[in-house]
């Protein structure tokens, strides 16, 4: 009887495939590996996706009483809110629909200490003033443009080129209509941010240096899409039948928690797995340089990403002082051409080589389609510039355009509200299945020695038949 059940369960072990047991074991020892750092990942990856409708809902003085008049002009609005900054110039003033304040941007670069000028002295790079002045305006449309270094120290310079710049962003919300200052706020990326800034560096970095954090997040999101393939693997019916394929697509709610517990592993992860993929997969490209050249080159059948921090350049010879009123013809420009835009971004040059950069936004909330420009501070011709990330959304080729398109499809946006839906819930799933996962593990380790025990003590108990000869032998005693 005991030799006959274990050659029994033998003959059942045998049924997996070499290959799916390489990838059990595979599902579970990367998911014990990546857990903690899965779970972090997918609340904070959550609470942001709603970042922008948060923040509508608890800050009034996002909002004005829309009138039937024009807006007041760039030059107009800095010239009220340089003010309250005594001294400090703005970088971007940014314009939204008849309902929105307008948002004069401002960053105070924080001063190196003679160690950082040291180490950055070689490789690192001020950044692009429009990009920083993008993100400041509209909290959102910085592109993280890598530089590509050359020579010998090729890394060390990217590394460092990588480095973002230190200081305090403060944006000053006030009514387009009037000027009134409706509220200010300042937020650092390191020592002082806000709450969702803070929620982003523990999305990004796990709450350490972005130099270490990154590549800790970076490899636990590639271990996860390793494990996404290998759950789909053992995720698959061994027999397209109704009885298991319920088992596959249904939730058991009315099962022992045990089962339940792995129908929520099993079933959801399948469901969501689809848009966990394309999550994970447009999040590396903030993680690692060479993973996203090589979405870029796999996207573009084999053309390299060409990448660079140079900005557009406005003509030096001209000596004229910048008249800021300037900035307003670049504004009714860019109105007169986009009447149906969703907001426009001024950036207002700090420097005699700055342009004047505008982006155009087509949709609230929502980044890839925008459409960059620069100009001449003084002539304001246009400048163009070889970048994925200039000129119109429309002009762009196929792989640029996806690329533009990588933060929205990471948040859903991409796909508007039920897109930021899908994605919350999927992250929401995300953060569920390494638990589940620990649970369905835990569980094994504990009932199920117990269970060989008992099956052990059974084994025996069971009496074991007795020969004819030997029962014949007992009786004449």
């Amino acid at each position: 009887m005991f030799s006959f059940s274990k050659s029994n369960t033998n003959k059942k072990k045998s049924k997996k495939s070499l290959f799916k047991r390489i990838m059990a074991w595979l599902h579970l020892w990367l998911g014990l590996a990546s857990g903690i750092i899965v779970v972090i990942v997918s609340i904070t990856g959550c609470i942001y996706v709603f970042e922008n409708e948060i923040k509508d809902f608890i800050e009034d003085w996002r909002f004005v009483a829309p009138q039937e008049k024009a807006f007041l002009l760039p030059s107009q609005l800095v010239t009220i809110a340089d003010k309250t900054m005594k001294g400090n110039h703005a970088t971007s003033v940014t314009f939204g629909s008849k309902e929105d304040a307008a948002i004069v941007g401002y960053f105070i670069e924080k001063k190196e200490s003679k160690d950082e000028k040291g180490e950055n002295k070689r490789g690192e790079k001020k950044g692009n003033l429009k990009n920083d002045t993008a993100k400041n305006g509209s909290e959102k449309g910085k592109s993280d443009l890598k530089p590509q270094g050359k020579g010998k120290h090729k890394g060390e310079k990217e590394e460092k080129a990588r480095k973002r710049r230190k200081g305090v962003f403060t944006s000053i919300y006030m009514n387009p209509y009037s000027g009134e200052i409706l509220n200010v706020k300042s937020f650092s990326r390191g020592e002082s941010p806000d709450f969702f800034r803070w929620i982003l560096n523990g999305h990004r970095a796990l709450w350490l240096p972005y130099n270490i954090g990154r590549p800790i997040v970076g490899v636990a999101v590639i271990i996860f899409v390793i494990l996404l393939i290998s759950g789909i693997v053992l995720w698959w019916p061994t027999k397209w039948i109704k009885s298991i394929i319920n088992k596959s697509f249904k939730i058991k709610t009315d099962a022992s928690f045990k089962r339940v517990n792995y129908d929520l592993h099993n079933v959801l992860g399948f469901y969501s797995c689809v848009f966990l993929f394309f999550i994970a997969v447009s999040g590396l490209v903030w993680s690692f340089d060479w993973w996203s050249k090589s979405l870029y080159w796999l996207t573009s059948a084999g053309k390299p990403l060409v990448e660079s921090r140079e900005s557009a350049k406005s003509d030096t010879t001209n000596v004229k002082t910048f008249n800021l009123t300037t900035a307003d013809k670049v504004l009714l420009k860019m109105n007169k051409e986009n009447p149906q835009a969703a907001g426009i971004l001024i950036s207002i040059p700090a420097k005699p080589a700055d342009p004047i950069g505008a982006f155009v936004y087509k949709q609230k909330n929502t980044y890839y389609n925008m459409d960059r420009y620069n100009f001449d501070q003084q002539t304001l011709k246009e400048i163009s510039m070889k970048s994925t990330f200039s000129g119109k959304y429309i002009d762009a080729n196929i792989p640029d355009k996806i690329r533009r398109m990588n933060y929205d499809i990471h948040v859903g946006s991409v796909l508007g509200l039920t897109g930021k839906i899908i994605a919350f819930f999927a992250s929401l799933i995300s953060a569920s299945l390494p638990i589940t996962g620990f649970l369905i593990w835990w569980g094994k380790q504990k009932f199920g020695k117990k269970t060989a025990a008992s099956a052990k003590v059974a084994t025996k108990a069971i009496p074991i038949a007795k020969s004819k000869a030997v029962l014949e032998k007992e009786l004449l005693v």
